[in-house]
């Protein structure tokens, strides 16, 4: 499953790995050493990794709850809980790809000294696919046929059919990242309840030792972890906002917190801090319905596509990013870069609307029915910029483009517009995984109401490049297929990408070792220090 978010203009970062460290004094309180202070800007509802939902959260459950496999700062993948990554190479996964063995590691223990074992991993298993827990991304684990565990140290896992992706999502870091529960801390696969989602311990370099609501989260280290973390511990001050949570960093209240990149110049000139920007397997894209009038035409997604000048809706303050020429992104060796994608040509996009029947007239692209009007969707919350600059840069070129804005509670709801198809283009933000086929949302079995395919595209030749990547055993045959699975989308263009995401942070030059992978989840949690 892919998470998709609301495409706004303060979420926008810039594309490229920086570290810029600003010379001046910082009013922190230095006696505070290895002691971590991290702003979290979302109240999370359950630190259960099973039941948490938005993204911080879930990158911050891992520093409690481990999984089987993870994803270092080089967004390779690496064993965690297990001896090594399965592979057919290894002999973990069976010849016809159906079978994956995990091996785990010995002596691994929970922070209450009690061993991992297998019996933890089917727990965690059956409590997923537990209808009583409301998991939000479930569906990799029904394509698992059985799993069995022959000893306390092996866990085989049987799918219902090959599926290449199976061990960058199962029980790995991925969209979610469900991490190993220990079993014998609850009464049932029933995990919604229990003293231990009050203060979740797992095999993680930390335990949460304190959470007061709507406050703050604190952890302590886990004492059977090895190597132990340098940390004696991390705070998590509830702070609603990154512009307070800014504040509060030049105020040596916290030492690191995540900025947005309309916030990048503020924090630069600040002062004393040290940014960090990661690029992430995300996009900022409008989704285009290709059923509905006039966006039914695929010639007329062309043109809008060719109308719109990307560079110049990133130029200022967003001059850091860089366009989207695909809807993968290039931290993926699989990425297809065709920067002449990014580039405006109106004379192009008016070829194609002439094709498609339509002249202009008085300064506006018409047909016997009228002007070519399209409706862009969006979420009112956090601010219009990128989605004006599309309205303008349309209605320059002849386009009668109209916002039409929705709460963001609303906008990706059952009976938002995203599910509902009440669009032409819509303005949104979609998160991948650790596999190049986590970041595809255009499957036709994805379309509907319930499904990530809200431009409703459907295509014979998309299908089946996406069975046989998903499938075959060779490695450069499934890149190839990835590679035309770019094409066909930006020759169909069910989508217009926009601009890659990263994620920034900002931290007290005292804050060392701390980083990032690709899904915005923190690595090497046990190296971080506050000095």
């Amino acid at each position: 499953m892919v998470r998709s978010r609301y495409l706004t203009a303060f979420g926008m970062a810039a594309a490229a790995v920086l570290l810029l460290v600003a010379c001046g004094p910082n009013r922190e309180d230095r006696g505070r050493a290895h002691v971590l202070r991290i702003a979290d800007n979302v109240d999370p509802t359950s630190l259960n990794p099973l039941l948490a939902h938005d993204q911080d959260t879930i990158g911050y459950d891992l520093l409690v709850t481990e999984t089987l496999v993870g994803l270092s700062a080089q967004n390779q993948p690496i064993p965690i809980l297990v001896t090594r990554v399965p592979s057919r190479a290894n002999g973990d996964i069976s010849p016809d790809g159906k079978t994956i063995v995990y091996h785990l590691k010995p002596g691994v223990r929970f922070a209450d000294g009690t061993e991992l074992t297998s019996a933890d991993v089917a727990f965690t298993y059956r409590a997923i696919l537990d209808p009583r827990n409301p998991v939000e991304s479930g569906d990799a684990y029904q394509r698992v046929a059985d799993l069995r565990t022959p000893d306390k140290a092996t866990v085989v896992v049987r799918l219902k059919r090959p599926w290449n992706a199976a061990v960058a999502e199962l029980f790995a870091q991925s969209d979610f990242a469900f991490g190993i529960l220990p079993a014998h801390a609850f009464g049932s696969t029933d995990v919604t309840r229990g003293a231990w989602n009050e203060r979740p311990f797992g095999t993680g370099p930390f335990r949460v030792s304190q959470w007061r609501r709507g406050n703050e989260i604190v952890l302590d280290p886990n004492p059977y972890y090895r190597p132990q973390p340098k940390l004696r511990q991390i705070v998590f001050p509830i702070i609603p906002t990154t512009e307070s949570s800014l504040v509060a960093l030049r105020a040596g209240d916290i030492y690191l917190t995540h900025v947005a990149a309309t916030q990048l110049a503020e924090a630069r000139a600040a002062g004393g801090l040290r940014l960090t920007v990661t690029p992430v397997n995300g996009e900022y894209m409008l989704v285009v319905r290709t059923t509905t009038a006039p966006t039914g035409d695929v010639r007329v997604r062309r043109a809008l596509s060719l109308a719109l000048d990307r560079a110049e809706m990133i130029r200022g303050r967003f001059g850091a990013l860089v366009p989207a020429d695909s809807y993968l992104p290039p931290v993926f060796a699989s990425h297809d870069a065709a920067q002449k994608a990014t580039l405006q040509d109106t004379a192009s996009a008016g070829r194609e609307l002439e094709a498609a029947g339509w002249r202009r007239v008085n300064g506006w692209w018409s047909n016997g029915d009228g002007r070519l009007m399209v409706t862009i969707a969006m979420a009112a919350e956090g601010g219009t910029t990128i989605q004006t600059i599309v309205q303008e840069q349309l209605r320059q070129f002849g386009v009668d483009a109209q916002l039409k804005t929705y709460p963001a509670s609303q906008f990706n709801a059952v009976e938002g517009p995203l599910r509902t198809g009440r669009f032409n283009l819509a303005a949104t933000q979609w998160i991948g995984g650790a596999d190049p086929e986590q970041s595809v949302v255009f499957a036709c079995t994805q379309r509907g109401p319930n499904g990530n395919n809200a431009s409703n595209y459907c295509s014979k030749r998309f299908e089946a490049l996406f069975e046989d990547q998903s499938t075959t055993p060779d490695p450069r045959r499934r890149q190839r297929d990835t590679v035309e699975m770019q094409q066909l989308v930006r020759q169909d263009v069910p989508v217009v990408p926009l601009a890659f995401e990263s994620y920034i942070d900002a931290a007290s030059p005292r804050v060392l070792n701390f980083r990032r992978n690709m899904l915005e989840y923190p690595v090497d949690a046990a190296q971080w220090d506050v000095r």
